[in-house]
């Protein structure tokens, strides 16, 4: 939209200006030192729009030579509706070199403070540099669309409106404290590959998003001067590309199945269409946006046409294409378990009462105090009863005839946590309550009696009733490979809470092995119980066999 203008005589800025105040510090809006000589001069006599403009009329203003392409727009329609208050939560992943800084962490903020210049922006990335060079930018495009800023602020870490709103930038497990923002932005949190794959960084990295940047977010409501509960605009930005399947896209899904979900928005962009039955799943409190494409075809054919696409997939081989260019860092095949085995639960006529012959609670357990040791890992999974059929008594013992007749296993929920000693017994006492209540008391909590196991066996023995010890048999790639014919066969299957053990399987054996280790432990438990019920010995040698 133009803007109504009143000319007035300006007269003409002096190039031979003093050097600039400290700091970088804008004396005068028409100070060409202000921005290092590089950016337009505002024009300051621009009055307010007295509509919004639209965020894609304010890129054609601020940067003619922007490409629309089809990607850009669906991702501006997302951020329009970011800036307008209907969406809250958005996730973008997509491939490098597309484009993605330019559009969400250096237009978007300047499109949003001249829309709510009494708000704040935050810009994060992996290094203070990164988010500057964002700002920077942002607070470029915010003045040669004819906005001031104020006098006594205009820094690239923190820059201000005349309204005392403005930006903030800093990298990741930086100096946020004590600032706040509507709009939270965080561009690619990761340097590289050995960032994205260390546990210790990944974790500090979470620390940090839990205990400052998500702490510094306004509220998403507020009390009005009626008492009454409103909305209040308070949004987070998510944009990268990936690396690991526990990366910050996967730490924020994961949390999808606690208590507290965000709803998050995901744009998932592959640099080639796949089918739908390829791409990882999302908890259902999600909403993915659909791809408009067919497989096969090119995400920007405009800069990265499929041939071109084709050479980089045979130069950077299976695993980095995949993570890199299709946003899915466990590739579609893995080497033990494979992602079309992956199936949905068995069908029930009615799903809200399905009946469990078994339950066992299955713990892999690890707690060592180290910043590189591995996680805790707990699955539920359960042996299916047959339709209008009674159980295996709760002994386990078999009834004949009338136990299940199809060995039909379900994985209702798994999970990962870096515990200690006490944490892993709190978690466990006040797990097996909940379990309870919900009517799915484990009938065996099953610890391996090796490393950790023998001192939660030992302090919970007598307070838990049917934990019990397992002697692990072959390593955990030989477990694996006895439960994957199971898999494959679909007799085994998972709900989606269980979509933590699904990312970890398919990438299995790289990656961390916590979480199928602990299934293998339940599913084999529970597929001899089923063959002892149906009076047949299970034979255990083929375990050693693939050794």
């Amino acid at each position: 939209m133009t803007a109504s203008t009143t000319t007035t005589a300006m007269p003409a800025p002096v190039l031979t200006s003093p050097a600039p105040a400290e700091g970088g510090l804008l004396l005068s809006e028409l100070d060409p030192w202000g921005d290092g000589g590089l950016l337009q001069l505002p024009t300051a006599t621009a009055a307010e729009p007295s509509e919004p403009q639209s965020l894609r009329s304010f890129i054609a203003e601020a940067y003619p030579r922007y490409g629309f392409h089809r990607w850009a727009e669906v991702l501006i329609d997302l951020l329009q509706q970011v800036a307008d208050g209907q969406l809250s939560r958005l996730i973008v992943t997509c491939p490098p070199r597309l484009g993605k800084s330019l559009l969400v962490s250096k237009l978007f903020p300047a499109y949003f403070l001249q829309r709510y210049p009494h708000l704040f922006a935050a810009i994060a990335s992996y290094s203070a540099e990164l988010a500057y060079a964002h700002s920077r930018e942002a607070r470029h495009f915010y003045r040669v669309t004819g906005h001031l800023l104020a006098r006594d602020s205009a820094a690239v870490g923190n820059w201000l409106t005349r309204q005392r709103g403005g930006c903030i930038a800093a990298g990741v497990d930086g100096p946020f404290t004590g600032k706040g923002y509507s709009l939270g932005i965080i561009d690619d949190p990761y340097k590289g590959p050995g960032d994205a794959a260390s546990p210790a960084l990944r974790q500090k990295l979470i620390d940090w998003l839990r205990s400052v940047w998500l702490t510094r977010a306004e509220p998403a409501s507020v009390l009005g001067p009626d008492g009454r509960e409103q909305p209040n605009l308070s949004a987070q930005v998510v944009v990268l590309t990936r690396w690991d399947h526990q990366d910050v896209i996967g730490w924020l899904l994961e949390q999808e199945l606690g208590e507290a979900p965000q709803h998050w928005t995901v744009l998932d962009l592959p640099a080639i269409a796949e089918e739908p039955t390829e791409r990882a799943k999302l908890p259902p409190t999600c909403t993915l946006i659909p791809d408009w494409r067919h497989p096969g075809e090119a995400l920007c054919p405009e800069r990265f046409p499929l041939p071109e696409l084709l050479k980089i997939r045979a130069r950077l081989g299976a695993y980095w294409w995949a993570a890199l260019y299709q946003q899915r860092p466990s590739p579609a095949s893995g080497s033990i378990f494979l992602r079309q085995w992956i199936r949905p639960p068995f069908p029930r006529e009615d799903d809200s009462q399905r009946h469990y012959a078994l339950l066992a609670l299955s713990c892999d357990l690890s707690f060592k105090g180290e910043a590189e040791s591995d996680y805790c890992g707990f699955c539920l999974a359960g042996l299916l009863a047959p339709p209008a059929r009674s159980a295996i008594p709760r002994s386990g013992e078999s009834q004949g005839p009338s136990g299940p007749k199809e060995l039909e296993i379900e994985v209702l929920w798994a999970a990962r946590h870096r515990f200690g000693l006490p944490e892993v017994i709190r978690f466990l006492l006040g797990c097996l309550q909940a379990l309870e209540q919900q009517g799915l008391r484990p009938n065996a909590v099953l610890i391996e009696d090796a490393a950790n196991g023998p001192a939660v066996l030992q302090t919970l023995r007598r307070r838990v009733p049917g934990m019990l010890p397992i002697t692990a048999r072959g390593s955990k790639e030989t477990r694996a490979h006895a439960v994957a014919p199971l898999v494959e066969a679909g007799q085994i299957r998972f709900l989606h809470r269980a979509q933590p053990l699904v990312e970890e399987a398919i990438r299995f054996p790289k990656g961390s092995k916590d979480l199928v280790d602990a299934f293998c432990h339940g599913a084999l438990w529970l597929e001899g119980r089923y063959w002892k019920a149906q009076g047949i010995q299970p034979v255990v040698t083929p375990l050693l066999v693939s050794r």
